[in-house]
């Protein structure tokens, strides 16, 4: 019967950590910035509750984010990078939004961009930076 008891209690007490697991999401999401300071911005932004980690590569602009899907979901991480000025692939923040970034940080601007080593070959000419990411345009970096 102690047999019985301890192997019951062991049991139950390894089967503990998948139950807490299964909340648990990670993806990715293009995030467009240009530097460090962005760097920071995008992930002080995506840090809202229920997200456990996140990290932006700046020369692939992939934001990796791992959150519990109880507490959050991705839209209310984009909604919080957005708010912070950062465009998102297909959710771009408002004129007000991106007004917020430093002036070095103005990933939209086309000299800016060029400054800081990008290259906009990708895309069309008279192309604005929205209709580029509209038709599923990736920048180069």
């Amino acid at each position: 019967m102690k047999l019985k008891t301890i192997l019951a209690a062991a049991i139950l007490f390894l089967s503990i950590p998948s139950f807490g697991q299964s909340n648990i999401t990670e993806t990715t999401l293009e995030v467009d910035g240009l530097c460090g300071m962005c760097k920071k911005r995008i992930e002080n932004a995506a840090y809202i509750q229920g997200v456990k980690k996140v990290n932006w590569d700046l020369s692939t602009h992939e934001l990796a984010i791992t959150y519990r899907n109880d507490k959050v979901n991705e839209q209310g991480i984009i909604a919080a990078i957005n708010s912070a000025g950062h465009d998102v692939k297909d959710h771009i923040a408002t004129d007000e939004q991106y007004a917020t970034v430093h002036g070095c940080c103005t990933y939209r601007d086309a000299e800016m961009r060029k400054s800081h080593g990008l290259d906009d070959a990708l895309c069309k000419p008279n192309e604005t930076h929205e209709e580029h990411h509209a038709h599923g345009g990736k920048d180069k970096h």
